[in-house]
């Protein structure tokens, strides 16, 4: 659980946590907020009933939590760009129309937009022919650590290297701002993205359940 890398840092923000619950083996932990949000890690991490949304590491609960319906299962990981010496040439992008343009068309289910007030730069990639062919944002959540999100390639290009040579430009730029560490979640079936990420120097910490109440549930 220690040190920026893990998970919990990212997720963490301390003026949001409310509490922590240890047994030998597990802990949970509880930030308030918009709803009540939980993180559980260990084998049998300690559940509070008061959670309307939680992450649970390799979770044995099934499909149910409760009132909590499992609706999400990704992977968490993280790299620390300062020691991680891989080279790139990204271009930092200032077009919120071409961004979204692109996302909407190969990527609508996107997490993160132009319009995302914690969206530090977008970068991306072109071709011979400048058409904007790769791109992804660097993310400074509110835990104050930073994420890539909304990493996409032009549908009809994906599987030429795109999307590991703009991750590997990113960690290369984070590196010459001073940013230590990087994270980043991807689908546990989105096994093609994972080796990407993997290659460019990511390294998996966590395999995540995410449970939520659907929208017919009290809150």
């Amino acid at each position: 659980m220690r040190g920026e890398g893990n998970p919990a840092s990212f997720f963490l923000v301390p003026e949001r946590f409310d509490s922590m619950v240890r047994t030998s083996d597990s802990c949970s932990l509880t930030l308030s907020g918009d709803g009540v949000f939980g993180m559980g890690f260990g084998p049998h991490p300690p559940l509070n009933p008061e959670w309307t949304r939680c992450i649970i590491d390799e979770s044995t609960l099934g499909d149910r939590f409760g009132l909590l319906r499992a609706d999400d299962f990704w992977d968490f990981y993280s790299v620390n760009a300062s020691l991680t010496q891989v080279d790139g040439d990204v271009e930092t992008l200032e077009d919120e129309a071409e961004i979204t343009e692109l996302l909407q068309i190969h990527a609508s289910d996107s997490s993160v937009w132009p319009t995302n007030p914690e969206v530090v730069n977008w970068y991306g990639l072109r071709d011979e022919d400048d058409r904007l062919v790769s791109l992804g944002a660097l993310v400074r959540w509110e835990s104050g650590l930073y994420v890539l999100a909304s990493i996409t390639t032009v549908t009809e290009l994906r599987g030429n290297g795109f999307a590991q040579e703009l991750t590997q430009g990113i960690i290369a730029r984070a590196r010459e701002e001073g940013i230590d560490w990087l994270g980043l979640g991807v689908s546990h079936a989105n096994v093609a993205a994972r080796r990407v990420y993997e290659r460019a120097g990511f390294v998996a910490r966590a395999r995540f359940t995410t449970y939520a109440r659907g929208d017919d549930q009290p809150d």
